[in-house]
């Protein structure tokens, strides 16, 4: 998940290869107007789009701090613009709002930065219309596209820009990261970082926020549990875990941001107020969406673990600790393994796999849950 808070190249980790690259596009003034992030998910591609974007709005042409790279770092600097996916896309009203934003001359004198996160959910109509303020950008007006992948996007839309690529960060790595920058202990980091999959934007925002961290731990339990609850029971408690999504909130801001605000005149201050909140509930919202992939996803490493011992033990094996990802929950996972058989476990992945793609197409949440718990008890 992409946080604000970034305002120096330290906060960008293993990504010496792009970061040095793009420092140099600085250095010398050759920053291209539009500019296409691309890599794996949660490997630092939104962090560095809002150090190059502070960059280019500070006065001093650095990441240095100062307080238009925090009011950056915060997303409330007043010719900065990030576009993200409303929902699961970015619709052509957000491009056409964000043409006439662009229209207007720089608040504060160096220009203006567009920042496109997910770039690649834009629908067709916002492309076609991206693609004019590509075609015929704006003086002084710099433009990052994030993205997972060049293919997700209209070759026209890739044409015109500059393309970064960003590197996968491997476990060894993140685990030092967790140590050395978070000050998690040995052991939690590497339990953290082989829970998010590697991902390192995850690994993270578990390691800052325990309260998100939580959801994933929620869906061991409650698939731990599945088989032993009532029906009524189990819909229960998947019920009271979807309740529990829409309560977090990630904090966010600071006090210099709040005294910037207070130094403006009203019209302005009120402006960038409102700007503050929208970018709030946005991130909030889309903490809540990542939290109910987590909680899938926690379910899910629970059946992944029981396959892994019904397979082993079919050879006459032994599965260590460290080949679980749960190797806290051994004793029931060794007693689900007895009651269940390899292609119940499969079926129960592979249902869980489709409640994720739901989840991504906005299927009611209610319903989607409670289906899924329908679907589980029918394995187990």
């Amino acid at each position: 998940m992409a946080q604000g808070g970034a305002c120096s190249w330290e906060d960008i980790f293993g990504q010496e290869v792009a970061v040095e690259h793009l420092r140099s596009m600085l250095r010398r003034g050759d920053v291209p107007h539009a500019l296409l992030f691309t890599g794996p998910r949660g490997v630092g591609k939104f962090t560095t789009a809002l150090v190059v974007a502070a960059a280019l709005l500070c006065p001093t042409g650095e990441a240095d701090g100062c307080p238009s790279c925090r009011k950056a770092a915060a997303r409330v600097h007043p010719d900065l613009h990030i576009v993200e996916p409303e929902g699961m896309s970015i619709r052509v009203e957000r491009i056409r709002e964000l043409e006439g934003l662009l229209s207007r001359k720089a608040v504060e004198g160096r220009g203006r930065v567009v920042v496109v996160d997910e770039a690649q959910s834009m629908t067709a109509e916002a492309a076609n219309a991206f693609l004019k303020t590509l075609e015929e950008p704006h003086p002084e007006t710099y433009i990052i596209l994030v993205s997972e992948s060049r293919e997700n996007l209209l070759p026209t839309v890739v044409s015109r820009c500059r393309e970064v690529r960003f590197a996968s960060i491997g476990t060894g790595e993140l685990e030092e990261y967790l140590v050395n920058r978070e000050g998690l202990a040995p052991g939690e980091a590497r339990s953290l970082a082989r829970r998010s999959g590697g991902i390192f934007g995850r690994a993270v925002l578990w390691a800052r926020y325990p309260e998100a961290a939580a959801y994933w731990r929620k869906g061991v339990e409650c698939a731990a549990l599945m088989r032993r609850l009532t029906l009524r029971e189990a819909l229960a408690k998947v019920e009271s875990c979807r309740r529990e999504l829409h309560e977090l909130r990630l904090e966010g801001g600071g006090e210099s941001v709040e005294a910037y605000l207070s130094a403006l005149d009203k019209k302005s201050a009120e402006r960038l107020r409102k700007r503050r909140e929208e970018e709030a509930s946005r991130r909030d919202k889309r903490a809540r969406r990542l939290a109910a992939h987590d909680f899938l996803d926690g379910m899910a490493s629970f059946y992944r673990d029981i396959m892994l011992l019904i397979l082993v033990g079919e050879e006459g094996g032994e599965v260590g600790d460290t080949l679980l990802l749960n190797p806290e929950w051994r004793k029931e996972l060794a007693r689900e393994a007895r009651h269940l058989d390899a292609r119940g476990v499969r079926g129960c992945l592979e249902r869980l796999q489709e409640a994720g793609r739901a989840l991504d197409a906005n299927v009611d949440e209610e319903l989607l849950f409670s289906h899924l718990v329908l679907e589980l008890r029918s394995r187990c």
